[in-house]
């Protein structure tokens, strides 16, 4: 019995180096851009240092060749939650558009919002500035990069 649950850990191994190796699947972690430095608080527009990020990141997810991204929105908890969704949903669709912009295929390209629901950190109840400040980790867009190739 353990001699066979070996060989199929074994078996397991082989098999995801084989695909890493071959292109099949990637073991990432995501692409996370900081709400704070790329939106203004509460806002789904660009700043300028966010696009300049974009811009840069987009040649080479380019040179990565057959791959996937899935855009994520990420909010903190401060507000109403279907507001905190759209704005999720927005942030990520901003990127995107910069992305496609940049000549990435807008057809590999998915954007979705999270709203507030994976947050990073919690904090406990401060003040308005300190809670902004404290809850700033869960604001931010997560890029997703999966290798299509078979």
């Amino acid at each position: 019995m353990l001699k066979d649950k070996k060989r199929t850990v074994s078996l397991l191994a082989a098999l995801m180096t084989t695909l890493a190796i071959s292109g099949c699947a990637t073991m990432e972690k995501p692409i996370i851009l900081d709400s704070d430095v790329s939106f203004a608080f509460g806002s789904a527009d660009l700043t300028p240092e966010g696009r300049s990020r974009i811009t840069q990141l987009v040649p080479s997810l380019i040179a990565r060749g057959e791959t996937r991204l899935d855009i994520i929105g990420h909010t903190d908890r401060i507000g109403d939650a279907k507001a905190n969704m759209r704005l999720s949903e927005r942030r990520a669709d901003s990127v995107r558009q910069q992305i496609v912009a940049g000549g990435f295929d807008p057809d590999r390209v998915r954007a979705r919002g999270a709203g507030a629901s994976h947050p990073l950190v919690y904090c406990e109840q401060q003040n308005q500035r300190a809670l902004i400040e404290c809850l700033a980790p869960n604001r931010r867009v997560e890029i997703n990069v999966t290798d299509i190739r078979w």
